[in-house]
């Protein structure tokens, strides 16, 4: 073989060893995250800690296979989904910022005392603008005061999914949720470990069950093993995060009827 044969050969070899160390590489390379899902959160003060804790995005920064979520938040104290709507088209309102950002989800959370007929014309406004911005809206059910269990909670619950129903939003269903954390008739200690000393609004614990159901709707994903708060058991963070799962699943199977 002359040199030229032997030059190319070698050319060769070293040409198709490149290329397997490249696929090698390329095999062992740990596959990308999804894009982060941009979110939109319109509510009152059941949302405060949620938001500017971070925790829905904390919980999905833990699960490593699945998207990172951004959350803002459109959150005034006291307010409806009728007062949200009627604040019109400024600056920061709802309406402006729906309008105004490419968001994957826009989060609608009502007052725990509505009723059913007071919410619907306003979940279905808010809907048709969010489904014109090519958003998914996402109805947040949350629980109702201590004083109200549990006729508020199942109140809630049926409201939201009726209108669910009636619009194809996925729901997050956290009266429920409440209800298998807590079992049959709770102690009043176990109640109050989920709210505010105020008893009417949650706590980091009810926050917390608040987010895991959050984020299970808005990855299709199981919060159970992720991130907990740094001073939550592990018991109670396990508990919190099977039943926001649990009831997760059931509540998007019975939408599905």
């Amino acid at each position: 073989m002359n040199m030229k044969s032997l030059t190319t050969a070698a050319t060769i070899l070293l040409t198709a060893v490149a290329l397997t160390q490249s696929l090698a590489a390329d095999t062992n390379a740990k596959p990308e995250r999804p894009k982060p899902l941009k979110v939109l959160m319109i509510g009152n003060s059941q949302c405060p800690l949620i938001v500017s804790n971070h925790l829905i995005e904390n919980l999905a920064k833990s699960n490593k296979d699945g998207p990172l979520v951004e959350i803002t938040g459109c959150v005034k104290g006291g307010a409806t989904l009728k007062s949200h709507w009627d604040a019109g088209t400024g600056p920061k309102s709802a309406r402006e910022m729906i309008a105004g950002g490419k968001w994957d989800f826009v989060v609608l959370q009502e007052i725990y005392n509505i009723k059913e007929g007071d919410m619907r014309p306003y979940a279905v406004l808010f809907h048709d603008l969010i489904k014109s911005t090519g958003a998914q809206t996402v109805l947040f059910g949350t629980a109702s005061i201590i004083s109200d269990y549990p006729k508020g909670f199942e109140r809630l619950h049926q409201a939201h999914m009726n209108i669910g129903k009636e619009l194809g939003a996925p729901i997050v269903d956290s009266s429920y949720a409440y209800f298998k954390y807590l079992g049959d008739n709770p102690s009043a200690e176990k109640m109050e470990s989920l709210f505010a000393k105020d008893k009417a609004h949650p706590g980091m614990w009810g926050s917390y069950i608040y987010t895991c159901g959050i984020y299970s709707v808005l990855t299709g994903r199981s919060p159970v093993g992720l991130a907990v708060l740094s001073d939550m058991p592990a018991d109670v963070a396990k508990a919190l995060q099977e039943a926001a799962w649990s009831q997760y699943q059931e509540t998007t199977a019975a939408l599905k009827k």
